[in-house]
């Protein structure tokens, strides 16, 4: 896991590797344990006397998970200097792929997957990428050819950015690197502001990003070009999608083979030179990691978990019940309002973006932790719900989807089931969800200056009317699961640390949009495919638990308190909110809120008040 910057100039530039150097700084912490560069003029590789003539440079931050030796190093080149890579991620499938390539007549000097990237991309061209099995982003530039290659992982759980300047087009991990550079200056995308606002909308765009001008390489894409030309990102081409159909499976060969599966992913993700723990949150997903990891695969690990006192958010009952029946050791963190207070802009830097609640800080703690505890990889749950149906809103998506195709018998003993059997909340949080969904949409946010209103770009989030459950969940995967997977990189990324998602491989998620939809919702519960997956290897406690939380943090009260105080004296002070908030609306807005509470007012406030520090920490223009 790794940070990258490259840069492609228009022409000769006389700073062009210094500006890359400044990048990587600002991108240490993805990489603390080494950096390098590589730089040229055409597809000649330059020395270091010659700096003041490259037209393109290569850079990265070394974070050490496998082959910890200095052969690992980046940018790391390949086939006598043809080739040379700056590269991030891990493709878990490296090992099989080392053995199939060296049968193909190729040789190795390291045992680094990114070696195999590049002997890949020498064997297959782009194609290579459809053979990767993890998470990765890289720029590949082949000096006998005179190309570029860039590619992200199919479910975009590595980052990649691109600034097309008018002098040279840029590549990042993280936006902030983009400060290095001479010409850029930061502006919000006004667009994509005001959208996540009033909406909360964030990752609709599939290149989107809220610093203006900057896109990202969209996930499961590539994008190729000739080194002496621009490259065109409307160019950028998908190598994989994930496809909508019904097998005709019985439930027991459904449940072997999400077994399979699942526990494959879970193995691979667990090939390191180095310490390999486990976020625990106690909810089914999590647990089902650590089960496997400890009772099925036999292996050893630590978990970190983030607990709070609040019984509406707590499931540290559940953290215990894993950690008893698993044999591991657990670390908790308790995130307190002070500590948040304290922390908020040191998170709000790390995301590079504003963000929709404090669910992010509570995950920002727990990867703080496992730095501090020497433990550089975290296996975590993300992805689980979307894969296997495990929101609230999808057995809601579900039955409107039964209505509307007259299935009343199966609707009504769906109700029943679920009612009966299923979460002991559900009724209320289905009553919430469809109102959630079939509300009018305000035109406005009322704190908003009313010029902004025409930047409304309605990039809202799927509307659960006239979608099936499969066209639910593949939006999901396109607009949420980005998101999330954008504050996992992120937290994970600020604390050094490389965090691994094995819902997030493509072939169990192509599985699960394969199976029928009544086996997500059986007996009236969701996930009795995992759980019938894993087994004896969870808890008792939590196969049978008929709750389901979100991870959260105490929002609403810490915002009532100590937090809103802080944060609307924050945006009060701030010169840059008054060019997108009526103060005075804004001001009475947080005043009323500690009057008479109300949640989906807090998360709008928190919304307006993360914009702001966002755009004080990074000193945009709006």
């Amino acid at each position: 896991m790794c940070g990258i910057s490259a840069v492609f100039s228009h022409g000769h530039s006389d700073r062009l590797v210094a500006q890359v150097k400044r990048s990587l700084d600002l991108a240490a912490h993805r990489g603390p344990d080494g950096w390098g560069l590589v730089f040229g003029d055409g597809r000649i590789v330059l020395g270091a006397a010659d700096e003041e003539r490259a037209t393109w440079v290569l850079g990265h931050r070394r974070l050490s998970i496998i082959d910890l030796s200095p052969a690992g190093a980046q940018p790391m080149t390949y086939a006598d200097g043809r080739l040379w890579i700056t590269y991030n991620g891990e493709v878990y499938n490296y090992i099989e792929l080392r053995e199939e390539l060296k049968t193909a007549g190729y040789h190795f000097r390291t045992q680094t997957d990114t070696e195999v990237v590049l002997a890949a991309y020498h064997r297959w061209g782009e194609a290579c990428v459809e053979r990767f099995v993890g998470m990765f982003a890289f720029v590949l530039l082949d000096l006998q050819e005179g190309t570029v290659f860039a590619a992200r992982d199919r479910l975009g759980v590595k980052p990649l950015y691109v600034w097309p300047d008018a002098t040279a087009t840029v590549i990042v991990s993280e936006p902030k690197q983009l400060l290095a550079f001479e010409r850029f200056s930061p502006r919000a995308d006004r667009d994509q502001a005001v959208d996540y606002l009033i909406d909360g909308a964030l990752g609709q765009r599939a290149d989107g990003c809220l610093f203006a001008g900057v896109r990202q390489l969209p996930r499961a894409h590539v994008l190729s070009w000739p080194l002496d030309s621009r490259p065109d990102l409307g160019s950028a081409r998908r190598y994989w999608e994930p496809r909508i159909y019904a097998a005709d499976v019985s439930w027991e060969d459904a449940v072997e083979k999400t077994r399979v599966l699942f526990r494959d992913a879970v193995r691979l993700r667990l090939r390191s030179d180095v310490p390999v723990g486990t976020c625990l949150s106690g909810g089914v997903d999590s647990s089902s990691i650590v089960g496997i990891v400890s009772r099925d695969l036999g292996q050893r690990l630590q978990a970190f978990s983030s607990v709070f006192t609040s019984p509406a958010i707590s499931e540290e009952r559940y953290v215990d019940a894993v950690a008893a029946h698993c044999s591991v050791p657990v670390t908790k963190v308790r995130p307190s309002v002070d500590e948040a207070v304290d922390d908020l802009d040191a998170v709000v830097y790390s995301q590079d973006e504003p963000f929709g609640s404090l669910s992010v800080y509570a995950q920002w703690r727990v990867m703080r932790a496992a730095r501090a505890a020497g433990v550089p990889v975290l296996l975590d749950g993300q992805g689980g719900d979307e894969a296997l149906c495990g929101y609230h809103a999808h057995v809601y998506v579900y039955m409107r989807q039964l209505v509307a195709q007259r299935h009343w018998a199966n609707l009504a003993s769906q109700a029943w089931q679920s009612g009966t059997h299923g979460d002991a909340h559900l009724w209320t949080r289905l009553g919430n969800w469809a109102r959630h969904f079939t509300k009018r949409r305000q035109s406005s946010d009322e704190c908003l200056l009313e010029h902004l209103n025409r930047h409304r770009a309605h990039l809202t989030k799927p509307h659960a009317k006239g979608l099936s459950l499969k066209e639910y969940q593949l939006a999901l995967l396109d607009w949420l699961l980005s998101v999330l997977l954008r504050y996992e990189d992120r937290n994970s990324m600020a604390h050094s640390i490389e965090a691994r998602v094995p819902f997030v491989d493509h072939r169990f998620l192509e599985h699960c949009l394969s199976l029928p939809e009544a086996f997500f919702f059986r007996r009236g519960r969701t996930k009795r495919l995992l759980v019938g997956a894993v087994g004896d290897a969870l808890p008792r406690a939590v196969r049978e638990r008929r709750t389901k939380l979100s991870f959260d943090a105490p929002d609403d009260d810490w915002f009532k308190g100590k937090l809103g105080q802080h944060l609307a004296a924050r945006a009060a002070a701030s010169p840059r909110a008054a060019a997108v908030f009526d103060m005075t609306k804004l001001k009475d807005a947080f005043e009323e809120y500690r009057r008479i509470g109300g949640g989906h007012s807090s998360r709008k406030l928190f919304r307006a008040a993360c914009f702001v520090l966002w755009l004080e920490r990074f000193q945009l223009d709006v």
